[in-house]
This record gives structure tokens, sequence and C-alpha cells, in this order.
């Protein structure tokens, strides 16, 4: 009588058995059909030779298609607007009424919002935002600095009368 033998094992995948270390179960058996069918109309590798470049070849012009083409070197750039940077201390320095400068910071921001406005009208650009609000927040501020001081002056008055 023989001795039982147990079923060996499939072990295509197995790194110590036969075949290729990682083989696919198809490409073990060369004379198995493949489980995975090819497509008739797979496209081509792009690598026609060690240094193809397919469809994205280059072309005669250096760097075509650059989005930024039209993007002027610092050299050839635009003029700036002369009023810019006045514009910024107009605002700036009205807006440090915030910060305690209640009559010097507006009026500072009056003059330069005005130097800023015409100095970009005169070079032919728009109107200068930045200084038109520091000159507009520099006459409101000074505006409300003159009425609470009236104010002021009126209630001591007003209490110096009383006592």
């Amino acid at each position: 009588m023989s001795t039982p033998v147990a079923p060996q094992p499939d072990n295509r995948f197995d790194p110590t058995g036969p075949g290729p270390l990682g083989a696919r179960p198809d490409m073990a058996d060369p004379d198995r059909q493949s489980a995975y069918p090819q497509q008739p109309d797979a496209p081509q590798s792009y690598a026609r030779g060690p240094y193809a470049q397919g469809p994205y070849a280059q072309s005669d012009q250096p760097y075509p298609d650059q989005p930024y083409a039209d993007r002027l070197y610092p050299a050839q750039r635009a003029a700036e607007d002369p009023g810019k940077v006045l514009g910024i201390i107009s605002l700036v320095a009205t807006l440090s009424t915030f910060i305690g400068f209640n009559f010097i910071g507006p009026a500072i921001g009056i003059i330069t919002g005005y130097m800023a406005r015409r100095a970009s009208k005169e070079a032919g650009f728009g109107d200068n935002e930045f200084g038109k609000w520091g000159f507009i927040l520099g006459l409101v501020f000074i505006g409300i600095a003159v009425v609470g001081g009236f104010l002021g002056v009126s209630l001591s008055v007003l209490a110096a009368m009383m006592s």
C-alpha cells in the first residue's frame, strides 16, 4: 500500500520557488493563455529611441509657448506712478492718529496726499487712491480733533463759570 502524498502548494509567487521572482501566473507558463488580454489599439510607447520626445518634440524656437513671454524685463518695465510712495506715506501718516499723533499725523497726511495726487495726475496716471484716502481721512481726523478741542474748551469754561 502506498502512503498518501500531500498536495504541493503553488509556489509560482514564492521567491524560493521556480520561475522569476514575482512573476504573474499567466507569465510563468508560456503556453498558457493570458488572463489579461492585450488591446489591439493600445498606444505605443512615445520613446522610439534613447532620446525621442514623441508628440512634445522640440521646435525651432528656443522657448515655445512661454506663459510669461509678454512680460517685460526689469530694465524695460513700464514707468511707475510717481505719486505711489507719497500716497502710501499719506495714508500711513493719517492713520497714525490712532497711535497718538492726533494733529501732526493727519496734517502730514493731508499735505502728502495732495502732493501724491498732483504728481500722479501730472504724470498722466489716474487718481492716486492712497493719496486720496490719506487726504480725505486727514481732513476728517483734523475736523474731529478741532471739534473735540472746542468741545473740551467750552466744557471747561462752563465748569469754571458754575463754580
